[in-house]
């Protein structure tokens, strides 16, 4: 259910405002059967960055899940008389994965996008479990930095997703950003898109392989894709345009 929840396009979270960087391709010359390549090369580079940072994240706060920083845990009997166990700090604070995810993302469009989406997802993050481990986590993290992998990540360690599940919600929504941008931006049958979904799947599980292990901020994969960040930072000074990115 959490991957499901996860995964879902209508989650309130203002993922309909990006285009997974097609609309900037697109209007930097990328011809349109060249898609499922574009969907190829995110998978391999940018997605990784977004998939590692999350994977990572998820597995701090699964870290405070399990009883550790910060909770009220007791040693058996009653809660209001048992004694408290110390526990573990975790090792990576939210902070340092957020810096670690703005070294990897050097285009302000790109971070600006994410950040934006981060907040709405923080927001969901508070309302639905305001006192949870993701929550408590994320209390560390500075707002001009809340990258929204970053609390993603959190909210699916706090709901019990393992790095795999992780690292496959967040390439999957990468691959259906593009996927459905590219319904709105050209006259295309909808068959063609849910063709390139599946198609890309190869792609996801190297993802998936590359990322589901990651627990540490200097783990997060490094990949760029510069033309990609030419088109992003071009498409900022767009004036008529559908996504921020």
């Amino acid at each position: 259910m959490a991957s499901l929840l996860l995964a879902d396009s209508r989650l309130p979270v203002g993922g309909y405002t990006a285009s997974g960087g097609l609309e900037p391709a697109l209007l930097g010359g990328l011809p349109v059967h060249e898609v499922p390549a574009f969907i190829a090369m995110r998978l391999a580079t940018v997605a990784r960055v977004e998939a590692g940072t999350a994977v990572v994240a998820s597995a701090a706060v699964r870290h405070l899940r399990a009883g550790a920083p910060g909770c009220t845990c007791t040693q058996g009997g009653d809660a209001a008389t048992a004694e408290p166990v110390p526990v573990p700090e975790p090792a990576f604070a939210s902070e340092d994965v957020a810096w670690a995810w703005a070294a990897r993302n050097p285009v302000a469009a790109v971070r600006d996008s994410s950040i934006a989406q981060g907040r709405a997802m923080l927001r969901l993050v508070h309302r639905l479990r305001p006192d949870g481990p993701a929550a408590q986590w994320l209390e560390g993290l500075p707002r001009p930095l809340t990258a929204r992998a970053a609390v993603l990540g959190a909210f699916a360690g706090e709901l019990g997703l393992d790095g795999a599940s992780v690292a496959r919600v967040v390439g999957y929504d990468d691959v259906q950003s593009v996927t459905a941008a590219a319904l709105k931006l050209e006259p295309l049958d909808p068959v063609d898109a849910v063709a390139w979904t599946l198609d890309s799947a190869s792609h996801l599980d190297d993802l998936v392989a590359a990322c589901a292990d990651l627990v540490a901020p200097y783990d997060i994969p490094a990949h760029s894709a510069p033309q990609l960040e030419a088109w992003h930072a071009a498409h900022a000074a767009t004036e008529r345009k559908l996504f921020r990115v």
